[in-house]
């Protein structure tokens, strides 16, 4: 649940415009191809595929971390690839899959990271810093996890540290890469529901992301890549029918409704 906090929740249009992305020398791939959509604030939106599908490329090309070979990613009206970095930072906040930290920093200090878009070089936290941060961790259930070291926490305990932060960064844009990867069923349904919250409170959330239980129960639009291409992009339970899981996972799958009335799947005999 979100406590009792401020939200940056300013208005968010991200369109892409038959985005493409290439990879590998000398005789480059294509990872992406022709992606487009838009998206706006209010949304939830899960990008689901097979492995190697495009998820985590398209998500750091929405994010800035990747330059388009082909197409465009717009925010806001300017490609993204025209804001300068501590701009973006204040638009858009970016969690990665891996959650490996190279230094022993304490959890509370790596969540503070978040919210150095919005302070000078030189300068000190603030008191407000301080008490948005500690918010943040008790969001993502990690505030007891604050004076630990980073490196001696556990995947998933990393996991909810990483999260923390880009809570910390509050931008109405929000890229999650796997974000309950290494989390417990429990953890992970609190996040998906904490990122529900925070798209019906105004955010813009796309996150990639395996369970496709959860990618029907949580999210309001979902994506479905396979092979770089944007195959279909709709309700959950639209995307999710039986046909395009067989197709993008190349699988014999069966959808049905569960005893407690939720859209379930099952796998046939492979």
């Amino acid at each position: 649940m979100i406590p009792t906090m401020k939200l940056n929740t300013a208005p968010v249009e991200l369109i892409c415009d038959n985005l493409g992305f290439q990879a590998g020398q000398p005789s480059p791939r294509n990872i992406l191809r022709n992606v487009s959509f838009s998206a706006r604030s209010g949304e939830f939106i899960g990008i689901v595929g097979p492995n190697g599908a495009g998820k985590s490329t398209l998500l750091r090309n929405l994010g800035g971390l990747l330059r388009p070979t082909a197409g465009h990613a717009m925010l806001n009206g300017r490609d993204i690839r025209e804001y300068r970095p501590r701009e973006l930072a204040t638009f858009s906040a970016y969690m990665h899959q891996d959650t490996v930290m190279p230094f022993a920093f304490l959890a509370r200090d790596v969540v503070m990271l978040g919210r150095h878009p919005y302070s000078s070089p030189l300068a000190s936290f603030s008191a407000e810093d301080e008490a948005y941060v500690k918010k943040c961790m008790l969001a993502a259930d990690c505030l007891d996890q604050a004076d630990k070291l980073v490196t001696t926490l556990s995947g998933g305990e990393r996991q909810r540290v990483m999260l923390a932060r880009v809570l910390a960064q509050d931008t109405p844009l929000l890229l999650l890469d796997e974000p309950t990867a290494s989390l417990d069923i429990r953890h992970a349904g609190e996040i998906f529901l904490l990122a529900r919250e925070l798209a019906e409170a105004g955010k813009l959330i796309i996150t990639a992301m395996h369970d496709l239980r959860a990618a029907a129960k949580y999210c309001s639009r979902l994506f479905l890549v396979h092979e770089g291409q944007l195959v279909a992009d709709g309700d959950p339970e639209e995307v999710l029918h039986e046909g395009h899981i067989t197709y993008a996972f190349e699988i014999p799958a069966k959808t049905f409704r569960n005893p407690a009335g939720q859209w379930d799947f099952y796998i046939d005999d492979l």
